[in-house]
């Protein structure tokens, strides 16, 4: 790291102190630019009296102007309040409900009364008589057309209330009749297809004829049904319509076609069945009352348009009242004009002598101005500031050798000398930037060596891949053959070219079916039945031709494909037999030793579970633990190289922005970029080992008696708080329902506190994907927990409103690496934790019910007596694997 030289801020500002202490002696650019100052200020004084005078003069014209002014202002404002008055008119004919008419007519009122007080203003004023009379009386019109508009609008929007009504009826009647017709039509539809059916299966004539006569009839009860459906609804179209037609002639033209359809819509009731037909006659005849009569909808529509007729009238003749009152008002604005034309002749003169002796005044100051100038601004001020300007250009463009100006005792003398101290310091920065870039060479040459031993690490890997004691092959998303190690190949007895990359999952059963694997089942068949449901967990055995027992695992991979474990269990199927033969021989020497025995199926259960975990687990381990160490070196790397970045980009700032070094910046940003998505990236990978380590290290807790509600209520408060702090927007409400009572329960409480974590995380995770979805409704997430007391179990239950899960996510809910959140918020692994640890571990069960879109609920049985079971009941084998 290197430090700056040369001149500090320290002794700059203490030359500046001493220039202020010398400038009494000497007069510095201040002192010089104020006296310049106060001789151009005394031309400014000279033009300033003269313009007073000038003001005074035209003021008193003003005055004369004011005095007319005002009748002619007032004569326009009546005009515009009258053209306000009109232009409002229409919106109170065109009011669509009784709130919208009072606030159009309370508008009106406001504006009459603001014309009424300024025709009480011309009256006070000196307007001539007879045109005053001739705007009063138009007001007075006016005003009375207003009052009949209004009520006009009141009686239109009571008949428009009345057709509303009216056409709400209509709807609810098409409701009723299509409730009653659906039904009937739907068991209609159900006897064709019966008949159809019984039609397709019918073995003799006479099964077939009587099954087509059910057919015709059914057809036959069907047509009238349909046509009578077709026709109401027709009849309640044309009812719509003529409630809001504005069209006199089709209002007239639609209650002819109601007529006529309502006829047919009878005359087609007559043919359906005798249980449907009064219903839906009844149906019709409030139709008829709403199509025919005084009250009837055409009727009340043409009362309507009539009063719309009318209003446009009113609206008619006010324009022509507002024609004549414009023209009387404007005759009141021309006198006025002619007197306001005078007086502004009069100021218009005296504005001209003013302004001539103020161009006099002008001139003589900007001489004065120009000599000041040229004799000290220019030949003293512009000409050192040029040349240090041309300095200080020369560094920016890198040529820090350049002079710089900096003589004399003034202001400008000390900008020179603080230009010098910039120009010692670049040169000094320069020194700096060749450090930092070697640092950044360094640095790179880290990442390679680390990068290099990365990929060390993965060959360690494969190794390992291909010397476990298990045989292993996964399918990627397409079914075709990712990886395998030489255990599987070996187990299968397979060729080379019956495996690589190229190889899908049905070429390979299809090739174990053709040699015999599966018995003499046909080849065909076995690959049907055996390539479905891939995307499911399966368990099974399976005996070779040669007496190989294989132990066959099928485990899907979140995003698609699947991995299949192939164990030899042949040595551990032989000592079951044996050990079966010798329970049957123990049977029968004494029944005593039956109680020892079922012990002894459940040990070797709980060792053949074990057996198989610990394979699986130390597979798992190694491969963690192999990838932990070089990816905790990139993550450690990574965040060293930001916080270099950060350091070298804070140190170099100011150099790079007086130098315009946009490029350095954005690389440097691309690289800040790049290293957060390695920090970023490491970081998830890092969580998604710790699950893995997790999973294969199983329960190792030791179990104590607990309050389950304590341990419940701990578990909520920590979920819910740490939610909160990473999104502070999540609010949830918590509902709990705790059994009182509750006995304490032997478990393992960092456990069961995994569980809940789990669960809780879960549900508010739900909640608030929900309601970002639905923002702005009624509805409220909320979160509940129950504990009861079931005698020889406790059990808790914990609900959501949040998302839900449809059927087909609940049958993978508890397989190890399936999870439905996005990329990088979800391991997958937190559900099959939470299953090991209630199920194998203590001995209990979790059932999970839902439904999309409305809630989630998770039960948790743990028995007071604890029971280890097999983990071969995690899922049902309903699928199977080659």
């Amino acid at each position: 790291m290197g430090t700056f030289t040369g001149v500090t801020l320290t002794e700059l500002a203490a030359e500046a102190a001493g220039l202020g202490r010398g400038a009494f002696w000497r007069p510095g650019v201040r002192t010089r630019l104020l006296l310049a100052f106060l001789a151009i200020s005394g031309f400014s004084v000279l033009a300033a009296a003269a313009a007073i005078y000038a003001f005074r003069q035209v003021g008193a014209r003003i005055e004369v102007v004011d005095t007319q002014l005002a009748p002619a202002l007032t004569s326009l404002e009546v005009s515009r309040s009258a053209e306000r008055i009109i232009a409002a008119a229409p919106a109170l004919l065109a009011a669509a409900d009784t709130a919208r008419r009072d606030q159009v007519a309370s508008g009106l009122r406001t504006e009459l009364a603001r014309l009424n007080e300024r025709l009480l203003d011309l009256n006070r004023g000196e307007a001539e008589a007879a045109l005053l009379a001739t705007i009063e009386q138009s007001v007075t019109w006016l005003s009375a057309n207003l009052a009949a508009l209004e009520d006009l609008v009141a009686r239109r929007l009571v008949a428009g209330d009345g057709i509303g009504r009216q056409r709400r009826r209509v709807h609810e009647t098409q409701d009723e009749t299509q409730r009653l017709l659906a039904p009937w039509l739907m068991v209609i539809e159900g006897q064709i297809e019966g008949s159809m059916a019984a039609l397709r299966q019918a073995g003799t004539p006479s099964t077939m004829e009587d099954a087509s006569q059910r057919l015709l009839a059914a057809i036959a009860a069907q047509r009238p049904a349909q046509a009578a459906q077709r026709q109401f609804s027709a009849v309640v179209d044309m009812l719509a319509e003529a409630s809001t037609t504005d069209q006199e002639r089709r209002l007239q033209v639609l209650a002819f076609q109601l007529r006529r359809a309502l006829r047919e819509v009878e005359a087609t009731a007559a043919e359906l069945d005798g249980r449907l037909q009064p219903l839906f006659l009844a149906q019709v005849a409030k139709l008829r009352e709403l199509s025919e009569g005084g009250d009837a909808i055409p009727a009340a529509r043409r009362r309507e348009l009539a009063l719309v007729r009318e209003g446009a009238a009113l609206l008619a003749e006010n324009a022509s009242l507002s024609a004549g009152l414009t023209d009387a008002v404007d005759q009141l604005a021309a006198a006025a004009k002619g007197d306001i034309a005078r007086a502004t002749r009069d100021a218009l003169s005296v504005q001209r002598t003013g302004t001539q002796v103020l161009i006099a005044l002008v001139l003589l100051s900007l001489a004065t101005s120009v000599l000041i100038v040229w004799l000290y601004v220019g030949r003293n001020i512009v000409r050192r500031l040029t040349a240090l300007g041309d300095g200080m250009v020369a560094i920016a463009a890198g040529r820090l050798g350049a002079p710089v100006a900096a003589e004399g005792s003034d202001e400008i003398a000390a900008m020179g000398r603080a230009v010098e101290v910039f120009r010692r310091n670049a040169i000094e920065l320069d020194r700096l930037l060749e450090e930092r870039s070697q640092a950044a060479a360094r640095l790179e040459q880290q990442v390679r060596e680390r990068t290099a031993e990365l990929e060390r690490r993965r060959a360690v890997l494969r190794v390992t891949f291909d010397n476990m004691e298990h045989g292993v092959v996964m399918f990627d998303v397409e079914h075709r053959m990712a990886a395998w190690n030489q255990r599987f190949q070996d187990l299968l007895d397979l060729r080379d070219d019956q495996v690589g990359l190229a190889v899908t999952y049905l070429d390979f059963v299809r090739g174990l079916a053709e040699r015999g694997e599966y018995g003499e089942a046909d080849a065909d068949e076995e690959v049907r039945r055996r390539t479905d449901a891939l995307d499911r967990a399966f368990l099974n055995e399976r005996t070779r031709p040669d007496g190989t027992v294989l132990e066959i695992r099928r485990n899907p991979v979140p995003g698609g494909g699947f991995v299949l474990i192939y164990a030899d269990i042949t040595e551990r199927k032989r000592a079951e037999r044996e050990m079966a033969a010798a329970r049957d021989a123990a049977a029968a020497a004494s029944r005593t030793m039956e109680a020892a025995y079922r012990e002894l199926k459940a040990a070797q259960a709980s060792l053949v579970h074990a057996e198989k975990m610990a394979s699986l687990g130390q597979l798992t381990a190694g491969i963690a633990h192999e990838l932990k160490n070089p990816l905790n070196f990139i993550n450690n790397f990574a965040s060293l190289a930001q916080e270099l970045l950060v350091e070298l980009k804070e140190e170099l700032g100011p150099a790079l922005a007086a130098d315009g070094g946009d490029e350095a910046s954005d690389i440097m940003a691309t690289l800040s970029g790049n290293l957060g998505k390695i920090v970023e990236h490491g970081r998830r990978a890092d969580g998604i080992i710790r699950s893995m380590l997790l999973h294969s290290r199983g329960g190792s807790g030791e179990r104590q008696e607990t309050d389950v509600n304590a341990l419940v209520q701990e578990a909520l408060n920590l979920a819910y708080h740490g939610a909160r702090s990473q999104n502070p927007e999540m609010n949830v409400t918590l509902e709990r329902d705790l059994g009182k009572d509750i006995a304490p329960l032997e478990m393992v409480p960092q456990d069961i506190t995994r569980v809940l974590l789990n669960l809780f995380g879960n549900a508010l995770y739900a909640t608030d994907k929900r309601r970002r979805e639905e923002r702005g409704g009624a509805w409220r997430p909320t979160l509940t927990v129950v504990t009861r007391d079931a005698g020889d179990a406790v059990e808790i239950r914990v609900r959501d409103n949040g998302t839900g899960m449809p059927p087909e996510v609940r049958a993978k809910l508890f397989t190890p690496f399936f999870t439905t959140k996005p990329t990088g918020e979800g391991t997958g692994l937190g559900l099959s934790i939470s299953y090991d640890i209630v199920v194998q571990q203590h001995g209990g069960s979790i059932d999970v019910d839902s439904e999309p879109g409305a809630f989630t609920e998770f039960t948790i049985r743990l028995p007071r007596t604890t029971q280890r079971v097999a983990s071969a009941a995690r899922e049902p084998a309903d699928g199977a694997p080659a």
